[in-house]
C-alpha cells in the first residue's frame, strides 16, 4: 500500500543533508551557467541503472562503457525464468549490442551486479549491496516498468508506481547522489484534447476544479480487489481520458517522483521518451530492440496484418512521433549530467506555466524538432516490401498504397479487425493442434500488439515541446557534442528520416525474418552484428580473492557464435524498457510487462514462420511427447492443416451482416477464445 500524501512537514528522511534556508532549497541552488560536459560528469563516477535488461537501460549501459571513463555500473537484475541474475546480465553483455566493448575485459569488470526485484522491500538487495549503494552511487537511472499497456490497474502501479517508490525512499539515503534520471514517457500527457502542445512539465489532474493527489489515486485503487479495482480505473480514464492503465499509472508516478524532488531535495530530473525506434549510428546501426514505431509498421505490412486500406485506423497525415534510440540513450546521459554540474537547463522555472519547484522534464522526441508522417513512414515500408516479399503472409492480405486524404472509418476498421481476428484465431488453433504451444502464443501477443498500435485511441496527433531538450544540446561542452557519441537531438543532420528507416527496415528484415540479402536498400547503415554465447568467468581483484559480481570473460574458454555464417540467425535477445517480464514467460498473465509491441510483432513473425513450414514434416517440429501422441492417434498432420484451412476459407466467406460487424456479437468470439489460449498441458516443453 502506498503511504500517506507527502505532505511539507514531513520529517526529513536519513542520509542526506537538507537546506537549511529557502535559498539553499534544491538541486539547482548553486547554478553554473557555463555548460557541462557528459564525460567529465561520468569520469570515474558510480552509476545505477535499473531496466538493464531491458532496451533503453541496456543502451545506457552501453553507451557509458564505450563513451565514458565511468567507475563502476551497479546494474539491478533479477533471475528469471530458470536463468540466475549472473547468467542474465552475462548474456546480455555478450549480445550484439556490446560488440564493441564485450572484448575489453577492464571495461566489462566494470558492469557490477546487484541482484534483487523492484518489487521488494528495499529492492530485494542484500546488507552488502545496500551498503554499497547507500554509500557509492553518485548517479540513478531508472528505467525500469513494467509498459504493458492494458495491464489490470494493479498490476501496473504495483510495477511501476510502488516499484520507483521504494526507489525513491532508498535513494533518499544516497550519501553521494548527484542526479537522479526518472525515465518516464511523453504518453504522461496523451489525455489532452488531440492536436496539443504539450510543455516539458507536470500537468495537475483535477475532479472538478479540485486537483487530486497521486497518492490518493493510488492508495484508493490498491486498497480494492483486483476486479473493483479495474472497474474504478476505468472511471478514471474516462474522467482524464487516458487511452490505457500504463499511462495513467506513469502518469501518477510522475508525480510520486516530483514530491521526492521538491520535499527531499533529490536531484531528480524527468525524462520522457516518444516512440523508441531502432538505432541510427553506433554502436549497432539498424538494431531493432524496440518495433513500436515506423518500424513495427513495416514488420505487420509485411506479415499482413494490414490487410487492406480500410485496416488502417490512423490518419496518414498525422504526425508520428518516434525517435531513435541511441538518441533518448544521449538525452538521459545529458540530462543526469546537467543536473550533476547544477546546470539550470529548466527553461520553465520561472515561467507562468508549471511549479518552479517542480524537476526538470526533458522529452526525446522529434515531432517539434524533425517530424515524421505516419505515412511518409509507411510509404516507405510500401516500397521495401514490395521489392522484398516476407516469406509468409496472412491469407487473403495484399499490399496497398494510402491516399493522403484518408480517413478511417470506424465501421470500416472494426469490419477489417474482425476479419484480421478470425485468420489469427484460426491460424493460433492450427498451431495448437501442431503442439506449437509457445509460437501460438507469439502470435496471439503480436495481434494484440496491432491492435494496440493500429488505433484511433492512440492517433492523437500531439506535439511535444522541445525547449529544454534544446537547451541540453546548446549548453553541452563543444567537444562533447563534436563528437559522434551523443545525439541529443535527432535532425536531418545526423542522417535524416530516409535513411534511418531503411537502415532499420533492413535490420527488421535480417533480425526479425532471417533475411540477409534484400533489395533496394543500398543507402542504409546496417550490418549484422550477432550475438554470441561466451563462457564466462567470476573476475580477480588484485588480492586474488574471487568478485563474484563483475562480469569478466575467461581467456582460456572458447567462444561461440550464436549464428553461422550461412543460416539464418536467430531472433536477438528481446530487450524492452524495463527488466519485468517477456512474452515467453510460462504464465501469460504476467506476460506483458515486456514491450507487448516488440514482443507482439515479433512473435507474429516467428508465428507466420513456422505456418509456413506446415508444408513440410511437421512431426519434427513437436515436442518428443506431442509427436508420440499424434503417432498413437494416427493423425495426419496434412489433414489437420487442410481441415482447419477450409475452416478459415469458410470464416471468409459466409456472409455477415452490417450490424453483426457494429454491435459485435460475433465479433468478441474469435477474440474472446484467443484471450482463453493462455494454458497448455501440463509437462510440455515449448520449442
Amino acid at each position: 500500500m502506498p503511504s500517506a500524501p507527502l505532505s511539507a512537514n514531513t520529517s526529513k528522511m536519513p542520509g542526506r543533508d537538507f537546506p537549511t534556508s529557502p535559498d539553499d532549497f534544491g538541486p539547482f541552488a548553486s547554478v553554473d551557467r557555463q555548460g557541462y560536459s557528459i564525460k567529465q560528469q561520468f569520469a570515474g563516477a558510480n552509476v545505477m541503472v535499473t531496466g538493464a535488461s531491458g532496451y533503453i537501460g541496456s543502451l545506457v549501459v552501453e553507451q557509458l562503457l564505450r563513451t565514458t571513463d565511468v567507475g563502476k555500473i551497479y546494474v539491478l537484475i533479477r533471475g528469471k525464468r530458470g536463468q540466475t541474475a549472473k547468467e542474465r546480465l552475462r548474456k546480455l553483455m555478450q549480445s550484439g549490442l556490446f560488440h564493441l566493448v564485450r572484448e575489453d575485459i577492464n571495461l566489462l569488470k566494470k558492469v557490477r551486479l546487484l541482484e534483487g526485484d523492484m518489487n521488494s522491500d528495499n529492492l530485494g538487495l542484500s546488507e552488502q549491496d545496500l551498503q554499497t549503494v547507500q554509500t557509492q552511487i553518485q548517479f540513478v537511472i531508472h528505467s525500469a516498468a513494467s509498459i504493458e499497456l492494458e495491464a489490470d490497474v494493479q498490476h501496473t502501479l504495483r510495477s511501476n508506481y510502488l516499484g520507483t517508490q521504494r526507489l525513491l525512499a532508498l535513494a533518499a539515503r544516497m550519501n553521494a547522489l548527484k542526479c537522479f534520471v526518472h525515465v518516464s514517457t511523453a504518453y504522461v500527457n496523451v489525455n489532452l484534447p488531440r492536436g496539443s502542445y504539450i510543455e516539458e512539465r507536470l500537468y495537475p489532474l483535477y475532479i472538478g476544479e479540485q486537483e487530486v493527489h497521486h497518492a490518493d489515486i493510488v492508495e484508493d485503487l490498491m486498497s480494492l480487489k483486483p476486479f473493483s479495482a479495474n472497474v474504478r480505473a476505468q472511471m478514471y480514464l474516462d474522467m482524464w481520458d487516458f487511452p490505457n492503465t500504463y499511462t495513467l499509472g506513469k502518469n501518477l508516478t510522475e508525480k510520486l517522483v516530483a514530491s521526492y524532488h521538491k520535499q527531499y531535495s533529490l536531484p531528480i530530473a524527468i525524462v520522457r521518451p516518444t516512440l523508441v525506434c531502432g538505432l541510427a549510428g553506433d554502436p549497432y546501426p539498424g538494431y531493432c530492440g524496440n518495433l513500436a514505431g515506423p518500424v513495427g509498421m513495416g514488420v505487420a505490412m509485411a506479415i499482413g496484418l494490414f490487410d487492406r486500406l480500410e485496416s488502417v485506423a490512423m490518419v496518414p497525415t498525422h504526425v508520428w512521433d518516434a525517435v531513435p534510440g541511441d538518441v533518448v540513450s544521449s538525452v538521459i546521459l545529458a540530462t543526469a549530467a546537467a543536473t550533476a554540474a547544477k546546470v539550470d537547463f529548466n527553461q520553465y522555472r520561472n515561467s507562468k506555466i508549471g511549479s518552479s519547484e517542480d524537476p526538470p522534464v526533458v522529452h526525446a522526441g522529434t515531432s517539434t524538432t524533425y517530424p515524421i508522417s505516419m505515412a511518409e513512414a509507411f510509404y516507405a515500408g510500401f516500397d521495401f516490401v514490395k521489392q522484398n516479399p516476407p516469406p509468409f503472409r496472412l491469407p487473403g492480405s495484399k499490399l496497398f498504397t494510402i491516399p493522403l486524404d484518408y480517413r478511417p472509418d470506424e465501421a470500416a476498421v472494426k469490419r477489417r479487425k474482425f476479419w484480421t481476428s478470425w485468420k489469427v484465431w484460426i491460424a493460433v488453433k492450427l498451431l495448437e493442434r501442431l503442439g506449437q504451444h509457445k509460437t501460438a502464443r507469439r502470435l496471439k501477443y503480436g495481434h494484440m500488439a496491432w491492435e494496440i498500435q493500429n488505433s484511433a485511441k492512440t492517433d492523437r496527433n500531439v506535439f511535444f515541446a522541445s525547449k529544454n531538450l534544446k537547451q541540453l544540446e546548446a549548453l553541452l561542452d563543444a567537444a562533447d557534442s563534436g563528437s559522434a557519441h551523443y545525439k541529443v537531438t535527432w535532425t536531418i543532420r545526423n542522417g535524416g528520416w530516409p535513411r534511418y528507416i531503411s537502415t532499420n527496415i533492413a535490420g527488421m528484415y535480417r533480425i526479425v525474418f532471417g533475411m540477409s540479402d534484400v533489395k533496394g536498400l543500398e543507402d542504409n547503415d546496417f550490418k549484422f552484428i550477432p550475438s554470441r554465447s561466451r563462457v564466462l568467468a567470476p573476475a580477480k581483484d588484485p588480492s586474488g580473492a574471487p568478485e563474484n559480481d563483475t562480469v569478466a570473460e575467461s581467456d582460456t574458454r572458447k567462444t561461440l557464435e550464436s549464428a553461422d555464417n550461412h543460416g539464418s540467425a536467430p531472433l536477438m535477445q528481446t530487450v524492452s524498457e524495463g527488466d519485468e517480464g517477456n512474452v515467453d514467460d510460462d504464465d501469460d498473465a504476467s506476460s506483458g510487462q515486456e514491450d507487448v509491441i516488440t514482443q507482439g510483432l515479433k512473435g507474429t513473425a516467428a508465428a507466420f514462420s513456422t505456418i509456413v513450414a506446415t508444408g513440410a514434416d511437421f512431426m519434427n517440429e513437436l515436442t518428443p511427447d506431442a509427436a508420440a501422441g499424434y503417432r498413437d492417434q494416427q493423425v495426419d498432420s496434412s489433414g489437420v492443416i487442410q481441415s482447419l484451412s477450409m475452416k478459415l476459407a469458410h470464416s471468409l466467406t459466409r456472409p455477415h451482416s452490417e450490424s453483426e460487424f457494429v454491435a459485435g456479437s460475433h465479433r468478441s468470439s474469435p477474440v474472446r477464445q484467443m484471450r482463453r489460449l493462455t494454458s497448455f498441458p501440463a509437462g510440455r516443453k515449448d520449442a
